[in-house]
């Protein structure tokens, strides 16, 4: 039984190397493979970049030429052509894991969850790497919000209130609190580290001058009821004592 089988695996392994010799898988044009290459060279960069620059999130303004360049360099293959046919379908078609694809997904995809294109002025509808009005302005207010602080020292919580307030509203008018991301990251980013200073470092001190202005009321108020209490028991002990008279009336009858 044993020897029947290996005869038989020998015989199939022998005809599918035919078969292979036979029709052997088409060779891809040394101009497919060159723009494949630049792919993936762009999606590694963009790959790389974007985990340097995940912690602080500047994911946005720190890749945007990598990811341009990854949308190039796919561009690139869809427009090359091996024979006649695109090479795009060498890479994507003719492949059921459709890697190059999804590689190409997966960076448009982050780019899109991260709102980047928020941060970045469109040209003819085509992404750019000039930063667009809302970035511009944001950058501009958090600017003088760290210039302030940097400037006051320790008073930054009375002196910056009105830049932090500014830049804390500007906020609040671009971003969407409908959605889990509600602008570009970098600025979500950006906006929940001031919160995270100013939180840790201002609210505590409004927190003690509200203490101390609360202390003092109260003591006030204390005080006050105390002046009127030993008011009152010192003037009841001071109050003249009155002697009601009974006057004897006589009536007398004159005849």
């Amino acid at each position: 039984m044993v020897i029947p089988y290996i005869v038989l695996t020998v015989v199939t392994l022998s005809l599918n190397l035919a078969l292979a010799r036979l029709n052997p898988e088409p060779s891809i044009d040394p101009n497919c493979t060159s723009v494949r290459d630049l792919f993936a060279n762009a999606s590694s960069d963009f790959i790389q970049c974007a985990i340097d620059h995940s912690r602080p999130i500047t994911l946005c303004a720190d890749c945007v030429q990598e990811y341009l360049d990854v949308l190039n360099s796919y561009n690139n293959i869809s427009k090359a052509s091996d024979n006649g046919t695109s090479c795009l379908n060498s890479f994507v078609n003719l492949d059921r894991l459709g890697i190059v694809h999804t590689l190409y997904e997966n960076s448009v995809n982050l780019w899109t969850r991260a709102k980047c294109y928020e941060c970045f002025a469109l040209a003819n509808g085509t992404n750019t790497p000039i930063p667009s009005d809302i970035s511009h302005v944001f950058q501009s207010l958090y600017q003088d919000f760290q210039d302030c602080v940097n400037r006051s020292r320790e008073d930054d919580c009375t002196k910056c209130m009105d830049t932090y307030v500014k830049l804390q509203n500007y906020f609040l008018s671009i971003s969407n609190e409908n959605e889990k991301i509600g602008v570009c990251m970098d600025i979500v980013d950006l906006m929940n580290t001031t919160w995270t200073y100013w939180g840790g470092r201002c609210c505590k001190f409004r927190r003690h001058n509200e203490i101390v202005f609360i202390t003092s009321t109260v003591l006030v108020l204390v005080a006050t009821v105390l002046f009127y209490i030993v008011a009152q028991i010192y003037t009841k002990k001071r109050m003249p004592t009155i002697m009601e008279r009974k006057l004897l009336t006589a009536y007398c009858n004159c005849e």
